[in-house]
């Protein structure tokens, strides 16, 4: 059997390792959005992006209140991806040869 103290250490293991998963979630979405021109902790672009954790060591990323046009380009850009990834472009091996 576990004492308390072996069971509130493998809950504070779980949470930090949820900790630690969910902010470099957060930060890896941070990279992609400031690749896409949208810069986290701008009021005008994404105020609050965040990695938290259950106590049970849950991953989670709070992306916060998101400005509508912030919100339409990412929507926009994830359509384009569904899209391109559904209706691959051509792939031409052509020569150009003048």
């Amino acid at each position: 059997m576990t004492t308390e103290t072996d069971t509130a250490a493998q809950q504070a293991d779980a949470f930090m390792a949820g900790k630690k998963k969910a902010d470099d979630t957060a930060f890896m979405l941070g990279r992609v959005l400031a690749e896409m021109g949208i810069k986290v902790g701008d009021v005008d672009s994404w105020p609050l992006l965040t990695g938290r954790a259950s106590l049970s060591g849950e991953p989670s990323v709070y992306l916060g209140t998101v400005p509508l046009p912030t919100a339409r380009k990412l929507i926009n850009a994830l359509v384009f991806a569904e899209s391109r990834r559904r209706n691959p472009p051509e792939q031409c091996d052509c020569r150009y040869d003048a």
